[in-house]
């Protein structure tokens, strides 16, 4: 049975050292389907969710994924997956022959939005080409799948993360962000604390940087929060240290940045 409609099919054939880029596809499940039942494929992927909601399961877990979600999916692992109700995903899917893959294992991390932004670009590039399939268009095709693999592989460390300048305005907002009660400070008192207008702020820290404040910022807590939850520090002495007065608002904002809840990921020892 068919679960889904492909919007856009691009067989590539691209090689690198040791992966074989085989296909790119944009998948829309089907109305009339909710449910994917359990299935594996014979190639890694690579799946990034665009749009929708719903919940995947594989090796025993649940993980809950929405738009900015991407999983690292090993070749033959088993998994299914449940849309949140009316919430039809919107799926980008790259076909892998990666024996790398096996040795990583299923992996579930988050777009920040300006990588995300680079993979909607990129598709939208795609599917404006009167035909991706003419070979006058392989290069342009090829360059625009390899930025797409370099967005998702950056947020699971198969090549290094992209690391922000370390100028006087950066080093000064780090600063900032250490001190108890960061938490819950907006983009305009941080810019505030900075001396600058809010939007001058955005302005010259994304030159100096490549993210925005509050790109910068969530990805420090982030960091910050995922360091203490591995030691075992317990979710509300987290949520106390970064500055969030209320535990569930931290354990939301967590989860809408991972996948998991802060629980979830404190137990797992990823």
């Amino acid at each position: 049975m068919k679960y889904y409609r492909p919007l856009l099919l691009q067989e590539i054939d691209l090689r690198l050292p040791g992966i074989w880029i085989r296909r790119l596809r944009l998948n829309r499940h089907l109305p009339e389907v909710d449910e994917l039942s359990r299935h594996s494929h014979r190639f890694a992927q690579l799946l990034c969710y665009l749009s929708g909601r719903g919940t995947m399961r594989a090796e025993g877990r649940d993980y809950e994924v929405g738009p900015g979600s991407i999983v690292l999916m090993p070749a033959r692992v088993e998994h299914a997956f449940r849309e949140a109700e009316g919430r039809r995903p919107l799926c980008l899917v790259l076909d892998l022959d990666w024996r790398g893959s096996a040795k990583r294992g299923l992996q579930v991390a988050r777009l920040n939005l300006a990588e995300a932004a680079t993979v909607k670009q990129e598709l939208s590039a795609l599917m404006r080409l009167p035909d991706p399939h003419d070979k006058n268009c392989r290069l342009v095709v090829s360059a625009a799948v390899l930025r797409i693999l370099d967005a998702l592989w950056r947020q699971f460390a198969v090549i290094e993360p992209r690391v922000p300048q370390t100028t006087p305005l950066v080093r000064k907002f780090d600063r900032i962000l250490r001190e108890t009660g960061s938490g819950q400070m907006s983009v305009q008192l941080l810019a505030q604390r900075m001396g600058m207008q809010a939007d001058y702020f955005n302005r010259v820290f994304k030159k100096a940087t490549g993210q925005t404040v509050r790109e910068y910022r969530d990805a420090w807590w982030i960091s910050r929060a995922k360091a203490e939850l591995e030691r075992g520090t317990r979710v509300g002495d987290v949520s106390e240290s970064l500055g969030f007065l209320d535990q569930n608002y931290f354990a939301r904002w967590f989860k809408k940045h991972t996948g998991m809840t802060p629980r979830s990921f404190g137990r797992s020892g990823s």
